[in-house]
């Protein structure tokens, strides 16, 4: 079983560096400059940190408050929320651009 959580995390984190990646690459960009790509940014960033912030609420709650995980799956569910956050953005950016 720990297999395939290793591959799986391997497998995120491959998304969340091409994720990034995307987001650099359209912050470099002349289109990123206009008011437009200002508002798809800003939007980017709040969805974002949305999400973090969702995530961190839920792990408190289950780690802390519930005690339905073990405290020591709180960094595995900041880790996956992270992950979550910086696809789910890059997803965003990528859906607004062609809109």
């Amino acid at each position: 079983m720990s297999l395939i959580i290793e591959y799986a995390i391997f497998f995120l984190v491959i998304l969340v560096i091409a994720a990034e990646f995307y987001k650099i690459r359209f912050e470099s960009n002349k289109e990123s400059k206009d008011e437009r790509g200002l508002q798809l940014i800003y939007k980017s960033k709040s969805l974002s940190y949305s999400i973090l912030s969702g995530g961190i609420i839920i792990g408190v709650i289950l780690v802390g408050a519930l005690k339905l995980v073990p405290t020591e799956a709180f960094i595995l569910i900041i880790m996956i929320t992270y992950f979550v956050q910086s696809i789910a953005s890059s997803v965003y950016l990528f859906y607004c651009r062609k809109i």
